[in-house]
């Protein structure tokens, strides 16, 4: 059968990693993994070597670096990752030198002479430096006013200079780094909301003009480009800021009363609504004018929200249950993107208003976990929007655990862990099984999202609590062997076994090999990230893609973090795991080419 066939019948396939983009990724982890073992090693005896051997080390890595970005320039993205260490490197040589030489200069003079170091590495494109330098130039500029005392007496001139060294940032990269552009967008509008914050508190006009000038000379730049997106949402960040002052203004006029919770939510749905139609007005074209008007539904519904849940009380469920039922009316119509909106609004108020009063009335979370099946059911039948599903996922996810925590009692805080772990693994042996049928669904994000939650709060407990297996060896309880070894077995051999076929290619078995270890190590969850990983590369899922490679990141470094190894073993350990991925590479690169070599012929 042909490959692409296969993985459309069954999209968690092994045959993902055989893709081209999941290769290189995983040739990038395998470099990560060595590299980081020799840094390990260093670190590890750093205070051991003499302070020349520690002056040296940087400045060798940052020739080694600099030479091999040379020998690589056909190959960007090796290109750019070795001028990116060599920018890190630039500046640990220089930590270095105040280190041991102890020169007492102030450290802003440090970053100073970073970031005019690191000018010169600009001269081919590289956005990873291009990163640093505007990182490095922004914390200059603040410990240069925070050290020098200007903070307290001038702090007018700190924004105008963070103003006009953003501006600048922002006019290269619209030129050279336009791929930058949100990220600069959502910078300048945490500039404006701080500055109008501030604005409230001191009221000086030099903060009103910090919070205005920057997000209205961009908006107009990007008018200029016929850029609807971003003007947009500059405009929606800057209204978000002038809201902060706008209300102020009439805080004084409204009462501490629904009446006043009523009207703060007329006049916010009422100013965002103006934002939107003159948005209209001057992008007609566009539908992202209602961006605005959503934000403003939001918002009037959190406040609404506040008000069932402050004033009315127990009648709170009875407006909830209207709020569902208007929710619901509405998204039976074909509606405009805002009533859609709007009507999400509304129904995650009315839930909020009828979980938390039953739970006031009620006094059982098992009852509120029921309510929230019910609920997590509709929106699944009325086919509401991803983000949604997954807010009701995570919700009866996590009432789901609070039920085993509250309602039964356990001898021991570890039991109760495991068992929320476990029931983690449960899950995931589900959606294994059922990938078939909603890989193919509305709601495949949704579900991708959810994995990755769950994977999070794995890392997170596992992180804070200690929780290893390897640790009791010898005294290993039925809990733990069905949590590290039992589960995750039979999420392996489901994977195996609904992809049989793929596995008469035999360099594919590379793929459970690497989760069987993964099992012995307690870790299998790295496992499930790799998959997400590949499937979201294959796929094309940003966020997904994202998330997933973060994720990946953090559980690597809880693995050899905790494991109770000796430095120089465990140095020893992620040197082989690195190894042992490029090993997984070059088989599966045998797969690609014998399938592509079968396709020709």
């Amino acid at each position: 059968m042909h490959k692409t066939e296969l993985i459309r019948n069954n999209q968690f396939s092994p045959l993902l990693f055989c893709n081209v983009e999941v290769l290189r990724y995983l040739k990038i982890l395998g470099l990560a993994l060595i590299t980081v073992s020799l840094l390990y090693l260093m670190a590890a005896n750093w205070w051991m070597l003499p302070d020349p051997v520690q002056l040296a080390i940087p400045m060798l890595i940052l020739l080694c670096s600099a030479t091999a970005s040379i020998y690589f320039d056909q190959q960007e993205w090796v290109r750019q990752s070795l001028d990116t260490v060599s920018g890190l490197m630039l500046g640990l040589s220089l930590a270095m030198i105040g280190q041991i030489y102890q020169t007492g200069a102030d450290s802003y003079l440090l970053f100073l002479l970073w970031s005019a170091l690191l000018l010169p590495w600009l001269y081919r494109s590289n956005i990873g430096i291009f990163v640093m330098l505007c990182v490095v130039s922004q914390l200059t500029l603040y410990l240069y006013f925070k050290q020098s005392f200007w903070m307290g007496r001038a702090e007018g001139l700190y924004l105008l200079g963070l103003n006009l060294l953003t501006a600048l940032s922002f006019a290269y990269a619209m030129r050279y780094y336009a791929l930058l552009r949100f990220l600069f967008i959502a910078f300048v509008i945490v500039i404006s909301i701080s500055s109008m914050m501030q604005f409230i508190h001191h009221s000086k006009l030099i903060y009103l003009a910090s919070s205005v000038v920057l997000p209205t000379g961009a908006a107009f730049y990007f008018y200029r480009k016929h850029q609807a997106l971003e003007v947009i949402l500059l405009i929606a960040g800057l209204a978000a800021s002038v809201s902060f002052w706008v209300f102020e203004l009439v805080e004084n006029q409204l009462t501490n009363s629904a009446t006043g919770l009523f009207v703060l939510a007329v006049l916010i749905f009422g100013w965002f609504a103006l934002i939107s139609f003159a948005l209209n007005r001057i992008f007609p074209q566009t539908k992202f004018s209602v961006i605005p008007l959503a934000l403003g539904a939001w918002i009037s519904g959190i406040i609404l929200a506040v008000l069932l849940l402050t004033y009315w009380e127990a009648f709170s469920i009875l407006m909830g249950i209207i709020f569902i039922g208007i929710a619901w009316q509405l998204l039976g119509q074909q509606a405009s993107v805002f009533m859609h909106q709007f009507a999400y609004c509304l129904w995650i108020c009315g839930q909020a208003a009828v979980l938390i009063h039953t739970e006031l009335l009620t006094d059982s979370i098992v009852v509120v976990w029921l309510l929230q099946l019910l609920m997590l059911g509709l929106t699944t039948i009325k086919r509401m929007h991803w983000s949604i599903l997954t807010l009701q996922l995570l919700m009866t996810h996590a009432l789901a655990i609070v039920v085993l925590v509250l309602e039964n009692s356990f001898k021991h805080d570890d039991m109760v862990i495991r068992i929320i772990l476990s029931l983690n693994y449960v899950i995931f042996i589900g959606i294994f099984l059922t990938a078939r049928y909603w890989q193919s669904s509305h709601y495949q994000k949704s579900i991708f999202l959810w994995m990755i939650a769950m994977l999070t709060g794995s890392a997170v407990v596992q992180a804070l609590t200690g929780l290893e297996h390897w640790q009791s060896i010898g005294q290993i309880s039925f809990e733990q062997v069905l949590l590290f070894y039992i589960l995750p077995s039979l999420l392996l051999f489901s994977f195996i076994w609904q992809n049989w076929q793929q596995f008469s290619e035999k360099w594919l078995w590379l793929i459970p090999v690497l989760g069987l270890l993964l099992i012995l190590l307690g870790y299998f969850e790295i496992f499930i990230i790799m998959l997400l990983m590949a499937w979201a590369v294959v796929y094309q899922q940003r966020m997904i893609q994202a998330l997933s490679i973060l994720l990946l990141i953090f559980w690597l470094w809880m693995l050899y973090y905790n494991l109770g190894l000796s430095f120089l073993v465990k140095s020893l350990t992620i040197f082989i795991s690195g190894l042992m991925v490029w090993c997984m590479v070059y088989g599966l690169k045998q797969v690609r080419i014998r399938s592509g070599q079968e396709e020709t012929a």
